[in-house]
């Protein structure tokens, strides 16, 4: 399972029950700049939220502008990270927007969007491939309905 977090391959967003045990070495990254990020799915119940956990553990430029088009065009770009690896983990997913579930399908879409268009960009002998990964972490009794969410998506 935990393979797919750093693979080239999809699916690039995965929802996982947060009481799965990996071992420290499925876990580990491979070699080269890895950017990983962790945010809590409890401080991200509200559009307001999900921006400042996204602007904060991502260091957003200065410029972003704080709603789903500005977020969509941040991670599609991720140039002030340098990075060729990313893996984005949210705890307790279950609670994303649980606020406004009417934006919770815009924001798996910007994910998922965003892990297809790094996984579209070609590498270049002088530039490495980037991926870009999501983990949703959620309680097993919310799995189910979060996969099918994101399939969705």
């Amino acid at each position: 399972m935990s393979d797919l977090w750093w693979a080239d391959e999809a699916p690039w967003v995965q929802v996982i029950p947060n009481d799965s045990t990996v071992s420290a070495v499925e876990a580990l990254p491979p070699s080269g700049a890895v950017y990983s990020a962790r945010m809590q799915g409890l401080e991200m119940t509200d559009t307001d939220g999900v921006f400042t956990q996204f602007y904060e553990t991502l260091r957003l430029p200065n410029y972003f502008g704080w709603n789903f088009n500005a977020l969509r065009d941040c991670l599609f770009d991720l140039g002030w990270l340098e990075a060729t690896r990313y893996l984005l983990t949210i705890d307790n997913a279950e609670f994303i927007l649980s606020e406004h579930p009417e934006e919770r399908d815009i924001f798996l879409r910007i994910l998922a969007s965003s892990a297809q268009h790094w996984a579209a960009k070609p590498g270049f002998p002088e530039r490495e491939k980037v991926t870009f990964h999501v983990v949703l972490l959620c309680a097993p009794d919310s799995c189910t309905e979060l996969k099918n969410e994101v399939s969705g998506a």
